[in-house]
């Protein structure tokens, strides 16, 4: 077996030998100090509850005790948000007003926190969220003060905190009603009150490892299509229906930290005994369409157009076949066509019922029923067209309520389950994609980001010594000290784990990638040789340590030496991709060790280590360690634009010897290895220690030469 083989053995071995979840602390795990410091005002805690299981909170008062919230961890309520490395345990208090009384962070495995330390818990950032009501957006930078340089991580918390204290609210709040006899249409509702109301039907995809929602809604016209996914992405779902020809439009949601569980292929629907497949060409993400109030409720979203032989005014189920486990999960739907429907149903049927009723009472003798009192067991309802109205009162009962519920348009407040007063949640919806993306970014960060991909463009392009020493200075101090905005194979990982919602929620990071991945397919790994600041720190060593040294990889162990960073590759991807969320790559990317700086010896030794190979060996962990560099690599293979050689190539050996990845041999590049630095370029403009001849004037000499030689060899 060859190093190779076996490197890479070792690395899928290692993959499928990690776990594939950290064990998430829970709420009978927690210390009642814990939850005395979420819920001050409580002097007692009671277990209450399975779906989900929260902590009832007692307070003795005046000597009566009473009901003052819940105290839940958010492991206890999936789905869990995911922050940049895994989803993040929290201890929550509720109060009975629906307002936070206090949260702490109990665990996380976030891959910064081997750098920069816990954090995650400085002083008044968790104390914060106290007094936030439920119903308000938790916006980083506009609701909640986010933490520098986490910003992925500080929206995990807000969003997965205030989802997670909806969910409990959901199961312990009973609904009241606002006010009597208001019934308003879908388009009124709040994310909560569409999941009561089941307009939006939410499957529950579950194994041994995890979970994931799936929350699926009709669209059933384009103010209420536009207002949960937004115009852009609301108008490529009904190109996508007219080029099929028709079809109901669907929308559907992901969240939860398993969100790979969701396939295009696999749907179907089940109507009256038929079974009729939805297409994966029919389930199309939206993407960066993405918008509405959907965007910030889950993960992923995206459209399902469903066969126009489906009858939407008539129940049917949704079926989705995870492969290739074989498991079925299936929902049933109901419309809003059908819901109104029924309901037009059943109040004939209620009138049909009053007038059998009453032609009964008229055969039997001393029974008569005023006319009043006949019409106060109707309910007055109109079903007309699209529209629908029911006037209910609160002594109408039972019976009254469910015509409310068919109707699915009830409008309602949360009560708690003791009946303690009314609990009023009017949601803060949310903005746009780009909206909320203009208020997460800092514009002086974005617009220096800007700045140092300029430099980098001119310095590539300009081929001066100078401009690319200029660049790789701004390139050091801005991206590596200030800003810490370099790229890390972590992106790659949070974008598996998370989707690509972790590169949109910052404008920096994203313009970053862009610019990363269309020079990459352009013209090679110009981030390596431009914008890495690891890289310009090792080449700042090649200019600062005596050339006297420098050592020479033999040319056998470099060409095995360089595929050990594609092993490390595959070490930290796989298991990403088999659900681990265990970070690895701190210990062979060290720059967060050297840039944020890092607290731990370890990973000061690694890092330095790495520095003094490359103090020996120009650009070492470029050349053989570097995973991020491995991915930018594979990328390359199909660059459009490559470094153009010259006939002299064939004999001249200056640029070979000064290719600092020693990617040249002779007039051969390896491009996946090449950083494009200019170093051989430039050197070929300036004619910096090449032939400064042309070859015309030198293949005659040569010629002479081969033919003297041949002669002087006959002779002998």
């Amino acid at each position: 077996m060859t190093l190779i083989s076996r490197t890479l053995w070792c690395a899928l071995s290692l993959a499928l030998l990690i776990p594939a979840e950290v064990a998430a602390q829970r709420i009978r795990d927690v210390s009642e100090d814990l939850m005395h410091a979420v819920m001050p005002g409580a002097d007692r805690f009671v277990e209450w509850g399975t779906d989900p299981t929260v902590m009832q909170a007692f307070s003795a008062g005046s000597g009566t005790e009473s009901l003052v919230g819940y105290v839940f961890h958010t492991a206890d309520v999936p789905p869990e948000r995911s922050g940049y490395s895994a989803p993040i345990g929290m201890l929550v208090g509720l109060g009975l007003d629906g307002r936070l009384t206090g949260m702490r962070i109990t665990d996380y495995v976030e891959s910064m926190r081997s750098s920069r330390g816990d954090f995650l818990r400085p002083y008044g950032f968790q104390e914060q969220y106290a007094d936030k009501h439920i119903g308000e957006a938790f916006r980083p930078f506009r609701d909640v003060e986010s933490i520098s340089r986490a910003t992925v991580s500080v929206r995990a918390i807000s969003l997965g905190m205030r989802n997670a204290a909806r969910r409990v609210a959901e199961a312990y709040f009973t609904r009241v009603a606002r006010a009597p006899g208001v019934i308003e249409d879908a388009n009124a509702l709040s994310w909560l009150e569409l999941r009561e109301t089941e307009l939006v039907k939410v499957m529950v995809v579950n194994s041994r490892i995890g979970m994931a929602e799936m929350s699926l809604v009709h669209l059933f016209d384009d103010a209420f299509g536009e207002r949960l996914v937004g115009t852009d992405a609301l108008a490529s779902a009904y190109r996508a229906r007219e080029f099929l020809g028709g079809g109901h439009v669907f929308a559907y949601g992901v969240d939860g930290p398993r969100l790979r569980y969701f396939r295009r292929e696999g749907w179907s629907v089940v109507q009256d005994g038929d079974t009729i497949p939805t297409p994966e060409g029919q389930v199309l993400p939206f993407g960066l369409a993405a918008g509405g109030v959907m965007y910030d409720q889950v993960r992923l979203t995206g459209a399902m157009i469903l066969d126009a032989r489906i009858d939407i005014t008539r129940p049917f189920e949704i079926l989705f076949d995870l492969r290739p486990n074989l498991e079925l999960f299936a929902v049933e739907y109901l419309t809003l066509e059908a819901r109104r429907g029924a309901a037009a149903d059943a109040l004939v049927a209620a009138a049909q019922a009053v007038e059998a009723d009453r032609d009964l009472e008229e055969t039997v003798p001393g029974t008569v029923e005023s006319p009043s009192d006949a019409a106060s067991s109707v309910p007055a309802a109109t079903v007309e067209g699209s529209t629908a109205s029911v006037t209910t009162s609160a002594a109408e009962g039972p019976g009254a309520a469910s015509s409310a519920d068919a109707l699915g348009t009830t409008t309602a407040s949360l009560a708690p389950a003791s009946n303690l007063g009314e609990l009023d949640l009017v949601y803060v919806e949310d903005e746009t994609i780009l909206a909320r993306a203009l208020e997460r970014t800092q514009v002086k960060r974005l617009g220096a980001t800007a700045v140092v991909l300029l430099l980098a463009t001119l310095a590539f392009f300009m081929k001066k010594r100078s401009m690319r020493a200029v660049s790789l200075a701004v390139t050091l101090v801005f991206l590596g000290w200030i800003d810490g905005g370099f790229l890390s194979v972590s992106h790659i990982t949070s974008g598996i784990w998370a989707g690509p919602s972790v590169y949109f929620d910052d404008l920096a990071l994203l313009l970053m990638v862009t610019f990363t991945v269309i020079t990459t397919v352009l013209f090679g790994r110009i981030f390596c040789g431009f914008l890495c600041p690891f890289g310009a720190l090792q080449d700042l060593l090649e200019n600062v340590v005596p050339a006297r040294f420098r050592k020479k990889v033999p040319q056998a162990v470099h060409d095995r030496a360089l595929w050990v960073k594609y092993a490390l590759l595959a070490g930290i991807l796989i298991p990403a991709i088999a659900g681990s969320h265990v970070s690895l790559y701190q210990y062979v990317e060290p720059f967060g060790t050297v840039f944020f700086p890092s607290t731990s010896v370890l990973l000061w030794g690694i890092a330095l280590s790495f520095l003094v190979a490359s103090a020996i060996v120009p650009r070492f962990y470029c050349r053989y360690v570097c995973p991020l560099g491995a991915a930018l690599a594979i990328g390359s293979l199909i660059s459009l634009k490559r470094i153009r050689r010259v006939e002299q190539c064939g004999h001249c050996k200056v640029c070979e010897q000064g290719c600092p990845t020693g990617a040249i041999r002779s007039e051969v590049v390896d491009f996946k290895e090449c950083v494009r630095c200019n170093v051989c370029e430039t050197k070929l403009i300036e004619k910096a220690g090449v032939c400064r001849h042309d070859m015309e004037i030198i293949l005659p000499r040569l010629v002479q030469l081969r033919v003297s030689d041949t002669m002087a060899a006959s002779r002998g």
